[in-house]
């Protein structure tokens, strides 16, 4: 604790350099005041890191001198020992009232007033350091704050400045698509594929834009009664046209009562969607894929289950396949074969949202996966 700066308050100038001499052995820089008025002023004009305070003083006692600097801001933090020959239980109660950190009794002890000193310089050592870690730590969240208010207005100007000339691309090409008699066969099925990839790149848009918003609590689910065979029936009708390209086995045992959930019908079409396109792309041609719906579970939830016979996962990657852009080095890869990474990381928000669980299940390579979800019954769960 060499070079800090100690202020001693005494109006009897041999009890200063009696303190004087036994602090000089711990290379202190040393500050006297004669009383009251006289230390709050240098306090003010040499900000000093400790005080021994006499309590006894004409004028402005040691009591409200240290008052005084426990309210004034620029000095709170400074440690105060009071040194008295006042030894009465009233006495130090009054001391420990006007904020004093600590006491030395008359006649003081060399080896006590140098402990004591350096103890409480180290403490203040360690309050000073945190305080400069918070106010680095402060300006830094700012930044932070600011920087994701631009990623956020700059994600909104991408999407919107991306999504417009897509809408328009393919608008135009279906126009074209209209005069299909005008076109040669290779042409037209150019077009169509052109209009599909224009498709693909909106839903990849929305999805960002959709994600953006989960993840800053924007988009919530709006849940009405839901029957999920019927909402599994409109998306398989979606990509029958897949299916069938790859001769694929589809199986959908339908359940036998009627079921009905409160959910958001849209954002769950679009999960089943998403898991159900990302079975296709990786379940070989004459492979089988099967999605399962089972209600009520234990839990009273709901569970929609959609399994394939492509490529498998290893455990280890069974969390981060959900994580945003997650492309897993795989040989066959669940993620990065033609998708971007953020259907299933639009899934997992989806049914999070939902307050519900999304996982998959897959032992070995080649032995297909199992995406499943529940959705909690909502009218039977408690707010």
């Amino acid at each position: 604790m060499a070079n800090n700066t100690v202020l001693i308050v005494d109006d009897e100038k041999r009890n200063i350099k009696l303190l004087k001499a036994y602090l000089m052995t711990g290379q202190y820089k040393i500050l006297e005041a004669l009383n009251g008025e006289e230390a709050l002023k240098m306090m003010d004009d040499f900000h000093p890191d400790i005080v021994l305070l006499d309590v006894m003083m004409p004028g402005i006692d040691g009591f409200e001198v240290c008052k005084r600097l426990k309210q004034d801001d620029k000095t709170q933090r400074v440690p105060v020992i009071m040194v008295t020959a006042l030894m009465e239980k009233e006495y130090r109660i009054k001391a420990l009232e006007a904020g004093a950190d600590d006491f030395l009794s008359k006649p003081v002890d060399r080896t006590e007033v140098l402990v004591r000193v350096k103890s409480l310089l180290r403490i203040k050592s360690y309050h000073d350091d945190l305080r400069e870690s918070y106010k680095e730590i402060a300006v830094k969240n700012k930044r932070l704050e600011e920087l994701d208010k631009m990623k956020e207005g700059l994600t909104h100007m991408v999407i919107h400045d991306l999504n417009n000339p897509f809408m328009a691309i393919s608008g135009s090409l279906e126009l074209l698509l209209m005069d299909r008699e005008l076109f040669p066969e290779s042409q037209a099925q150019a077009l169509e594929q052109c209009i599909d990839y224009c498709k693909d790149i909106r839903r990849l848009i929305q999805g960002l834009l959709d994600i953006h918003k989960m993840e800053k609590g924007k988009l919530q689910p709006n849940r009405k009664l839901t029957d999920p065979v019927e909402l599994i029936d409109e998306v398989i009708g979606q990509f029958l046209t897949n299916i069938e390209k790859k001769q694929i086995e589809l199986c959908f045992p339908k359940p036998k009562n009627k079921i009905s959930v409160e959910m958001d019908r849209e954002l769950i079409k679009r999960v089943v969607a998403n898991l159900l396109n990302n079975a296709i792309r990786h379940t070989p041609d004459t492979g089988r894929i099967e999605i399962t719906v089972d209600s009520p579970l234990a839990e009273g939830n709901l569970r929609i289950s959609v399994t394939d016979t492509g490529s498998g996962l290893d455990p280890e990657y069974h969390q981060k396949i959900f994580d945003k852009f997650e492309q897993i080095n795989l040989k066959q890869n669940r993620v990065g074969s033609g998708t971007s990474g953020l259907g299933l990381a639009f899934c997992k928000l989806a049914i999070e949202a939902h307050r519900g669980e999304i996982w998959v299940e897959s032992t070995k390579e080649n032995q297909g996966c199992a995406f499943r979800f529940t959705i909690p019954d909502q009218l039977k769960m408690k707010p």
